[in-house]
């Protein structure tokens, strides 16, 4: 994953965007100055075959200290290969930049480094005119601070202050680990207040929906203004295609997101800090509540989307003549979750955000109505193939309570790792009905 924001956007004046060597550029032309989150470096410098073992190993953890003080702040960038005079960038030098070179890197950082920091970037940054590479190392802030570096008995809790790095005090460390905490609580408290937020404006009474609430646990860069409405109809359109990859095998998923309608993905409404993209798009009458798709791409990174069985269950025969149960068809469950995942990560993404993001998923019903039973139902045939006949999954039980299930996953993650995410997920929610696994490939 590029290094997609930093101080050297903030100084250029640039919106989340694959840091380049033109960029760095620039910066050095403009003389940027360090910062609490930039740092320049000129060189590996214990990388000097001329200097001594001990000042080697010195150099090596005042690196894994810069890295550590930057988690323990808000964040930050140090480039390798630039020249700086009194703290402005002045000429760019560039060095060796392969990839043994920066696995060297991600080793002091996991030898020095605890505990480790989710979400760090090393990266080449390489020009096309056999001009000098550097290495960019990106720090993103860490919802795990405080880290300490340090090997045995000799550690310390280091942090920025403006260009310098120091060392907490008792009282600093203590207030770092009590928000370590309290962060934790917050961000299971805003999965919470995301999802209740869904439960007003969807229409429970047409049966069973899917819902999804995801929060990155790290704060996303700060943007000059909010993301903008094409910005929000890429993400969507993104997220189908990743999640056309993660899935894997198109006769097996059912999409969803592709079902809402253009122009309401092209043109997102303006909700509280967020775009809103609902099925019914204009709705006339002011009491009429989401019909069946409801996406929220909060500003924040956070993300929010319920989906109504009833799209996709609208003239299907269902099997039995029971009224008085909710019916869930399994399918569905699965696509929504691959796409829910896929949407979670190209939004973060999107906005310049690494690190952790915490997702919850549950199926929702209308609470007010008798509480009836949840049958899980499909119509997958033998060989994976779709039928036009509906039957009540094989060996499966009725589910009278369902459970919100809950997972994390790096932003950075490949399309493996997200297929896993979403196939736990889904597991968490099919197995409720005593299924042994969802339709998600391994």
């Amino acid at each position: 994953m590029a290094i997609m924001w930093s101080r050297i956007h903030v100084e250029l004046g640039l919106s989340p965007t694959p840091l380049t060597l033109d960029m760095l550029t620039q910066a050095v032309s403009q003389r940027v100055r360090e910062n609490e989150d930039l740092d320049w470096k000129l060189d590996l410098a214990w990388k000097n075959k001329d200097l001594p073992a001990e000042v080697k190993a010195k150099k090596k953890a005042e690196f894994a200290k810069d890295v550590a003080a930057m988690a323990n702040t808000r964040g930050g960038l140090i480039v390798f290969g630039v020249r700086d005079e009194n703290e402005e960038a002045a000429d760019l030098t560039g060095l060796s930049n392969d990839e043994r070179t920066r696995q060297s890197l991600r080793v002091l950082i996991w030898h020095h480094v605890r505990p480790l920091v989710d979400g760090v970037l090393i990266e080449a940054i390489n020009g096309e005119d056999g001009e000098p590479g550097l290495i960019a190392v990106f720090v993103p802030p860490s919802p795990d601070a405080p880290h300490l570096v340090g090997d045995k008995n000799e550690v310390g809790v280091p942090y920025r202050y403006g260009t310098d790095t120091n060392w907490m005090s008792e009282g600093q460390l203590e207030r770092a680990y009590r928000d370590r905490f309290s962060r934790r609580a917050d961000d299971r408290a805003a999965l919470s207040t995301l999802m209740d937020g869904l439960v007003p404006e969807i229409d429970l009474e047409k049966g069973i929906w899917v819902a999804v609430a995801a929060r990155p646990v790290a704060p996303l860069p700060l943007l000059s203004g909010r993301p903008e409405r094409d910005q929000a109809t890429a993400t969507m359109k993104n997220a189908l295609q990743l999640a056309s990859e993660m899935f894997g095998q198109p006769q097996g998923r059912v999409p969803m997101l592709d079902m809402i309608a253009s122009d309401a993905v092209n043109n997102p409404r303006n909700g509280l800090r967020r775009w809103v993209i609902r099925s019914n798009h204009y709705p006339a009458d002011p009491h009429e509540l989401v019909d069946w798709a409801l996406v929220e791409l909060h500003h924040d990174g956070s993300v929010a989307l319920a989906i109504g069985m009833v799209r996709a269950l609208t003239g299907v025969e269902l099997p039995g003549d029971d009224a008085a149960v909710w019916h869930v068809w399994v399918a569905i469950v699965d696509a929504v979750i691959t796409e829910a995942v896929a949407l979670v990560s190209a939004h973060v993404r999107g906005l310049g955000g690494v690190g952790t993001i915490l997702t919850r998923a549950a199926l929702l019903r209308d609470e007010t109505s008798g509480r009836a039973p949840l049958v899980a139902i499909d119509n997958r045939a033998s060989g994976g193939m779709q039928s036009s006949f509906f039957s009540r999954v094989p060996g499966s039980r009725a589910l009278r309570e369902p459970v919100a299930v809950e997972t994390e996953f790096s932003a950075d993650a490949e399309v493996a790792t997200l297929r896993g995410v979403a196939r736990q997920l889904a597991d968490d929610l099919d197995q409720q009905f005593g299924m042994r696994c969802s339709s998600i490939p391994e």
